[in-house]
């Protein structure tokens, strides 16, 4: 006799991969699949190539004495997204995307119901869900994400705040520094421009060639092409002073980037994930510092001690599912669309 599952699908769309799960109603992994994004193709081949996966690992259950009840498909894709329409904004690393109807074209292609979002929201919903707020109780918190870019997901009484078309929450393209570099947004001095992991290699490359420069960050910088963020964190938490300022200075910036948001928003509780968020020991110094020097809510609020969390303190903290959070997330935005109950939570981590 066969299995059933209650099963939600789960995509993450990505510039560089497209990963999907099938998970059951416990959040608990039964099979998953990664692809690369053929983003030169176009989007439509890319909604046949999620569509196509969809139902082989459907299959896969039916092989392996699965029946799965299947609630919906949850998707997380990069933004700006009009939530409304579930058409794309314009994405600087998709080009030739704009304006298409993904969710419309995925559920033409599948059948199903498929619920979109943007991937920092999704991601973030996770960490709400199932990481670093599930114990807190907390029904309000922000996810910002350190990766190629700075996305950030915002959840405020218990719903994910999307702003009038889907498109709020743009933390990344918060302006810092309004004389600063030309962001592929269009504008000036983004947070994304000086936070991100592309933002920690300018800044690694542009203290290597002034006098902060060690001879270790040199030789590292005469290749700039084998330069990536995990080998500046291996040279500072070696010692490396230049590999140290870059994730100051780092920190610096994202500290006043959550400064502005603890002052507008108030919110109990931001959580740091993506990529660069690994290396938190090396520049979490300098975004407290930061945070306590240009946020007033912070500074009357802020915790006596900063490793766990305090009533009635606004409490930063690393994100703790890691690159799980935005496919978990997309695997969670059926039930959250049709209001439907998990079972106990099982969370496992998602192979990249």
């Amino acid at each position: 006799m066969a299995k059933h599952h209650r099963v939600s699908i789960g995509i993450d769309l990505g510039g560089t991969s497209i990963r999907v799960a099938v998970c059951d109603s416990s959040m608990r992994l039964l099979d998953s699949c990664s692809m690369t994004t053929r983003v030169a193709a176009g989007p439509q081949s890319a909604v046949e190539d999620m569509a196509a996966v969809v139902r082989q690992l459907l299959e896969n259950g039916i092989k392996r004495g699965c029946h799965y009840d299947v609630v919906g498909v949850g998707i997380g894709s990069p933004g700006p997204i009009n939530l409304r329409t579930g058409v794309l904004g314009s994405l600087p690393n998709f080009p030739g995307w704009d304006n298409f109807p993904l969710r419309d074209a995925l559920t033409e292609a599948l059948g199903l119901p498929v619920t979109l979002e943007s991937d920092a929201n999704a991601a973030a919903i996770a960490e709400w869900k199932l990481g670093a707020g599930k114990a807190t109780g907390l029904e309000s918190m922000i996810m910002i994400t350190l990766g190629t870019g700075v996305g950030s997901g915002i959840i405020l009484n218990g719903k994910i705040w999307h702003g009038m078309f889907g498109m709020g929450g743009e933390i990344g393209h918060a302006t810092i520094d309004p004389d600063g570099l030309l962001c592929g947004c269009g504008s000036r001095g983004c947070l994304e421009m000086y936070s991100s992991a592309n933002a920690l290699l300018r800044l690694t490359l542009a203290i290597a060639d002034s006098n902060d420069g060690t001879p270790a960050l040199r030789k590292l910088a005469d290749s700039p092409e084998m330069l990536s963020p995990l080998l500046v964190a291996q040279l500072a938490e070696k010692g490396d002073s230049g590999a140290k300022l870059a994730f100051h200075q780092l920190g610096r910036y994202l500290g006043i980037g959550v400064s502005n948001v603890i002052n507008t928003l108030d919110v109990p509780m931001i959580v740091i994930g993506g990529g660069v968020a690994s290396a938190w020991a090396l520049f979490a110094k300098s975004m407290f510092q930061a945070m306590r020097d240009y946020s007033v809510v912070y500074r009357l609020v802020k915790p006596i001690q900063l490793e766990e969390q305090e009533h009635n303190c606004t409490f930063v903290c690393p994100a703790a599912l890691g690159p799980s959070a935005g496919l978990l997330g997309a695997s969670l935005l059926p039930y959250l669309n049709q209001s439907l109950e998990l079972d106990t939570v099982e969370v496992q981590e998602i192979a990249q």
